[in-house]
């Protein structure tokens, strides 16, 4: 028992020491883009970490007490020929496993069903491969260059087979997880999977483990010496947390950012989300009403965001909040054609920043020409910064926090939510879509209430992503056939077309060759989805639809090359990230620009105007929480649109946090979890780079802004 209790004091003093390596490396790479100082997030960190090398300890222990028996029990060569063997046959159980794993994913049952499938298929494959293995020894174990193998050979050649094997594939495969049962390896390099912590964490055990068998410290009192000093080290590092060593740590750090989450839930005592802990910024976790990202009460004497003190009572701008108001009574409709019909051309991760702004690639030349005829809305945004958070809501008319949806990747919208198509549906108006991904079925929401959902351009196989699937000419070509039957039909009609090329990964296509970096790939995909959406709009403007047919062109998201650090899209509200292309074209509505800043939140009233369906009161539960593009398409001449705040709300997922922003005016504050992360003036800093959370007046009033939105 003494030995047990020696050998475990001798793993927490190792994991102790390893970790001020670790929250090194840490707080490093979660720092790169700048922020807080890196030995304040570093001691932060290790203030964290040690903590959890409690937990570290018995597996360091474990580790180092299996190495050290492990030469007596392998003694034979067959049983060092042995380990090798297993470990192939763990890389082939992984191979095979995950082809199985990307097929389920795509199952509609339910995840208990497909995790008991799962679980069988694993322990039968684990049974069957380790016979394999056994089997395998056997045989091999007679071969002269397998003869001399030692243990501690077999032992490293065995965990050299476990570990380059498996990092090559993930290295060299597809992040689409297109390419066969090799190259799916990729999808683990896949942002939202960010496996950075479990590489984080493997190298802290491995750190740990070598300082516990080479350093040899013998007796108790030394190893109690340096738990001490560590957990000294923790006391003074707990007081580096700061709110821009929280916020960096949180967002960016792989091991801390991942602890952290967890710690904050399990030392909620209040249970009102936030902890008081570990820089959670509960400032009474006694009372459930203050915690930080609370509506504070300008003025009530209680801080109830836990900011550091009540809000003054702010005198907010007559525009504050103009676009909650509803729209005046008087109709615009009448001045359109009756029945107009409408086709909505959505374009997957597309940027704002086009030829019609100013672009020096020749990368949409026929979206630059439907500008000419249309109403561009030239600062547009998106509601959040992924396709699941985003889409989905901007076809319900919601806000995605106001939707009610899953906790899912690819979010899945329940009966509650009514979308523009279903609406359409039941006024008697022709419902049909053309689509390219499996998300668009039925089951996830985006595909209920269409007359007809044509597929017919998706892969056969699905993937996860879809990424390397080309699909535009095809999607082009099923849509066209579908206006062609529209057309004989007669009907009033609404059509929906999701193009998907510019989602990464990137194909490279040589009639649109920009270069082979990430953004001159991305052009070319956009250059090739420019190039078959322009055969769509020939075949219209061309076909007896155009004078009675309205067409709307925008994105569900952007996408970064780096610009705040961050490669393509999700997780952060950047303008980036979120701004993209509204072009909106009417039969007989003049041509222009407008620089207001206009929101996807205001497309299904806008559809709804469009399609002559009367809009949901206020207060109904299917009620919109956007406005009508209309009235600013028919505004006069030399008249522009009127102000209104945009709110972009990216709710937390499986491999998000949350983040919202509200835009009012030029004035732009962006929140994580509640507690403000950004502020900037857009007017002077459209890239963003000049945080202005220090001035106290402009955040006061943001805050208020935004408690009032």
């Amino acid at each position: 028992m003494r030995g047990v209790l020696f050998r475990m004091l001798q793993g927490w003093a190792a994991a102790l020491c390893a970790a001020v390596a670790i929250a090194l490396l840490d707080a490093a790479l979660a720092l790169r883009e700048g922020g807080a100082a890196l030995l304040p997030a570093a001691a932060a960190s290790y203030s964290l970490l040690s903590g959890v090398s409690f937990f570290v300890a018995p597996a360091v222990s474990i580790l180092s007490w299996s190495y050290s028996g492990l030469a007596v029990q392998i003694k034979g060569v067959s049983n060092s020929v042995l380990w090798p063997c297993r470990a192939a046959a763990f890389v082939i159980g992984v191979v095979l496993l995950a082809r199985v794993s990307l097929w389920a994913l795509l199952l509609t049952a339910a995840p208990a069903v497909i995790g008991a499938i799962m679980a069988v298929l694993a322990l039968a494959l684990t049974a069957l491969l380790a016979v394999a293995a056994n089997l395998a020894a056997g045989q091999l174990a007679g071969l002269p260059a397998l003869k001399e193998l030692t243990p501690r050979q077999g032992l490293l050649l065995a965990s050299l087979i476990a570990t380059v094997i498996p990092a090559l594939l993930i290295a060299t495969g597809q992040t689409s997880g297109a390419g066969g049962a090799l190259a799916m390896f990729g999808v683990l390099r896949r942002a939202e999977l960010d496996l950075r912590a479990p590489t984080v964490l493997l190298a802290w055990l491995a750190f740990a483990w070598f300082l516990a068998d080479k350093i040899e410290i013998r007796r108790v009192g030394v190893l109690a010496g340096v738990v001490g000093l560590g957990l000294l080290g923790s006391a003074l590092g707990y007081r580096a947390w700061t709110d821009d060593v929280t916020l960096a740590l949180r967002r960016a750090a792989p091991l801390t950012g991942t602890v952290l989450g967890p710690v904050w839930r399990l030392s909620d005592r209040d249970h009102d989300g936030a902890s008081a802990l570990f820089g959670g910024g509960d400032c009474d976790d006694h009372n459930a009403s203050r915690y930080p990202g609370a509506v504070d009460q300008p003025g009530n004497g209680v801080d109830e965001d836990c900011s550091g003190s009540d809000d003054p009572a702010v005198a907010l701008e007559a525009a504050a909040g103009a676009g909650l108001k509803p729209a005046p009574a008087t109709t615009v409709r009448d001045k359109l054609p009756a029945k107009l019909n409408v086709v909505l051309i959505t374009i997957d991760t597309l940027r704002h920043d086009l030829g019609y702004l100013g672009y020096q690639r020749p990368v949409s030349p026929n979206l630059d020409e439907l500008v000419k005829k249309s109403v561009l809305f030239e600062r547009a945004y998106s509601l959040a910064s992924y396709t699941g958070k985003s889409l989905g809501p901007s076809l319900i008319g919601k806000y995605p926090g106001e939707t009610a949806r899953n906790f899912g990747h690819f979010d899945k919208y329940s009966t509650d939510n009514v979308f523009i198509q279903e609406r359409a549906q039941k006024a008697g108006i022709r419902t049909v879509s053309v689509q390219a991904h499996w998300y668009m079925k039925e089951n996830t929401g985006l595909g209920r209430g269409f007359d007809v959902l044509d597929l017919s351009a998706a892969p056969k196989v699905p993937q996860a992503e879809g990424d390397r699937s080309v699909t535009s000419d095809k999607l082009t070509d099923a849509a066209i056939a579908q206006l062609q039957t529209l057309q004989g039909d007669g009907k009033q009609f609404y059509l929906w077309v999701h193009y998907l090329d510019p989602h990464a990964e990137y194909v490279p296509h040589e009639e649109f060759n920009f270069g082979r970096n990430q953004r001159a790939l991305y052009d070319g995909e956009v250059a090739f989805t420019d190039k078959h959406i322009g055969r769509l709009l020939q075949f219209l403007e061309g076909s007896s639809l155009a004078p009675n047919t309205a067409l709307i062109v925008t994105s569900d998201h952007g996408e970064a090359f780096g610009e705040h650090g961050l490669i393509r899209h999700g997780f952060e509200l950047w303008e980036e990230l979120i701004r993209v292309p509204l072009i909106v074209h009417v039969p007989g509505i003049a041509p222009r620009r407008e620089s207001v800043r206009r929101s996807n939140i205001d497309l299904v009233p806008t559809l709804l105007d469009l399609l002559g369906i009367p809009k949901p009161e206020a207060g109904a539960p299917d009620a919109l929480s956007g406005q009508s593009l209309l009235p600013d398409l028919l505004l006069p001449a030399g008249q522009h649109a009127a102000v209104r705040p945009v709110f972009a709300d990216l709710c937390a997922g499986p491999y998000n946090d949350e983040r919202q922003a509200l835009i009012e005016d030029d004035k732009k504050l962006i929140t994580a979890m509640g507690r403000p992360a950004g502020l900037y003036d857009l007017s002077s800093d459209e890239a963003e780079k000049n945080n202005l959370l220090s001035n106290t007046a402009l955040l006061a009033t943001m805050k208020a802004q935004m408690a009032q939105f």
